[in-house]
């Protein structure tokens, strides 16, 4: 079902999803008596657990990339069935750290950049990952890093992903990005550009990046992505040292015109390891996600997310008299009414390992980017092997041997927790999330332990 058709060389799945959608009238004999009868299966289905109808499906068949997805949720369900949370065939994002090289120094990086590693993939190499990425179903790669833009053959394997239908983002620090460089990505049909700004000022913002100057760079960058029409998210890594400037923070996206503001959970994972006293506290993160509902409710044209899972359940409690529910996620912020809330209890949630997961520039495939498990490399194994098969991923996909409250508590399914800081406190992917406020108590044994480590050590 997932090879390509000998006469048309399109997929055999999109050539179905092609006639059941009206959009095609005609294909062999393999296409239109064999795979498309298990779509029309796979579709009603699916369907059915979601609370989607077949009508609400064909409306996106219009753009290829939810074609593209689509035909990746009919990979998860052939594969593994319909089960919560949802897994697809294959990520629907990849996070492709693309070299380690970086112009700036952050105290928060999960990578620890600056030099690129010796081994990083070459150009050619970067091209055949594209192709066997693409080959698997992934819908989306965003190229990170260290900074992306630093690698001149970025644009030749974004332009490869383009080629063969794969959605394109870059995520950066915004310094490079000159008025070219916006024209460059705009013209190579970029999906988006995240930018990272973390002050709303030049001494918080340069304090984050290590380098005086940045900030008045990256507001530019910034503005020569919006100049040229491009998709631009601007995120934020929500610490006490910027608590205080969120909303500030805000005010500017705004006010400059871009599209999401997106909050980034703390993960103490690379050099952030080193400033764990800095993540906020249960309330504060509470505090913080409820702001951000106030404001993706108050009907700007600006979209509010955040990697923290729990931003689902606030929305949820908030809003629990109400019909029509905005359930957030890391990515977008879907409208669900009525049966269709059913939806945010397959796709809802940390989604490291099963919506997403992240490539390292040398090929090594980790469930998140601040999740540091090395699950294997493509340089020695195929990426569908390892996504298939992996019992890390097996793990991070079952919230039944989630630990603690994250497994009983009654928003699990849209939520559970981030793994990533289970992880980066306890060294265990299942453990609870100490930022959740209803593990405040995890949170605040771990910060006297902290606390006293250092009072030690000084």
């Amino acid at each position: 079902m997932t090879q390509k058709c000998r006469i048309d060389g399109k997929s055999r799945l999109n050539i179905a999803l092609e006639l059941f959608s009206g959009a095609r009238e005609k294909a062999c004999f393999t296409c239109s008596h064999i795979t498309l009868p298990i779509v029309r299966w796979a579709i009603s289905r699916g369907g059915t657990a979601f609370g989607v109808t077949e009508e609400d499906l064909k409306s996106r068949f219009k753009d290829p990339y939810w074609c593209t997805g689509l035909v990746d949720v009919i990979r998860g369900i052939a594969k593994y069935g319909v089960k919560k949370p949802f897994v697809p065939g294959a990520p629907f994002l990849i996070v492709w750290d693309y070299t380690y090289a970086c112009n700036l120094r952050c105290k928060h990086c999960y990578a620890s950049a600056g030099k690129p590693l010796f081994n990083e993939l070459s150009a050619s190499e970067a091209l055949n990952t594209a192709d066997e990425l693409a080959d698997a179903g992934v819908t989306a790669v965003a190229f990170s890093g260290g900074e992306p833009l630093m690698r001149k053959d970025l644009f030749d394997t974004m332009q490869r992903l383009r080629d063969n239908g794969v959605f394109t983002a870059v995520a950066t620090n915004g310094t490079l990005i000159t008025r070219e460089v916006a024209k460059q990505l705009a013209d190579l049909g970029a999906g988006f550009v995240q930018i990272s700004l973390d002050g709303a000022s030049p001494s918080t913002h340069d304090s984050f990046r290590g380098v005086p100057g940045t900030y008045e760079r990256t507001l530019q960058g910034i503005r020569n992505c919006v100049e040229n029409d491009l998709f631009v998210e601007i995120s934020t890594t929500a610490t006490r040292m910027n608590y205080d400037e969120v909303s500030k923070i805000a005010d500017l996206c705004e006010e400059i015109g871009v599209n999401w503001y997106m909050i980034y959970n703390f993960v103490p994972t690379g050099r952030g390891y080193f400033m764990m006293e800095n993540d906020l506290t249960p309330e504060e993160r509470e505090e913080l996600l409820k702001v951000l509902w106030n404001r993706l409710i108050s009907g700007g044209k600006l979209q509010y997310l955040s990697t923290a899972p729990q931003f689902a359940r606030v929305a949820l409690q908030e809003e629990k008299d109400s019909e029509k529910k905005i359930i957030p996620g890391h990515f977008y912020n879907p409208m669900l009414m009525g049966q269709l809330t059913n939806l945010g209890d397959f796709i809802g949630g940390c989604g490291a390992g099963r919506m997403y997961a992240a490539l390292e520039p040398e090929g090594t495939l980790q469930p998140c980017v601040f999740l540091p498990i090395k699950l294997g490399n493509l340089r020695e194994e195929r990426f569908e092997e390892i996504w298939d098969n992996h019992p890390i991923l097996q793990t991070l996909r079952n919230r039944d041997k989630l630990k603690g409250r994250c497994k009983t508590c009654e928003y699990r399914d849209v939520c559970g927790g981030c793994r990533a800081r289970a992880y980066g406190y306890f060294g265990d992917i299942t453990a609870p999330d100490p930022g959740c406020i209803y593990n405040k108590d995890i949170f605040y044994k771990l910060d006297m332990e902290l606390k006293e480590k250092k009072a030690i050590e000084i």
